[in-house]
């Protein structure tokens, strides 16, 4: 499917750059263990939630306004909302952390 507006361009952008960024500090902090780490990655889920909501509030507006588009526009938030499950089990897994033991 091509993507024709540009408010759903940029939520595509802003969703793949949040998993990408939360994937990264997830990975840093299981291997390093670090304590700043954990910090900065806490710090960042703040930030990309607000983002997240901010663009998921404007992604619905644009639904609305231009419903024509539904398909493009179901699509897009379908992927912006699946950052929700993908940032709840990284949480799962620093609470669990099973390479603690190895570290």
């Amino acid at each position: 499917m091509k993507i024709i507006q540009p408010i759903n361009k940029n939520a595509l952008i802003v969703a793949t750059i949040s998993f990408l960024l939360g994937t990264l500090l997830l990975l840093f902090f299981l291997i390093s263990q670090s304590n700043i780490v954990f910090d900065i990655g806490l710090f960042y889920v703040i930030i990309a939630s607000v983002l997240n909501i901010i663009v998921f509030i404007g992604l619905i507006t644009n639904a609305i306004i231009n419903y024509q588009y539904y398909q493009e526009n179901l699509t897009t938030i379908i992927l912006v909302i699946l950052n929700i499950p993908i940032t709840i089990g990284y949480t799962i897994i620093i609470i669990n952390n099973p390479f603690l033991k190895y570290f």
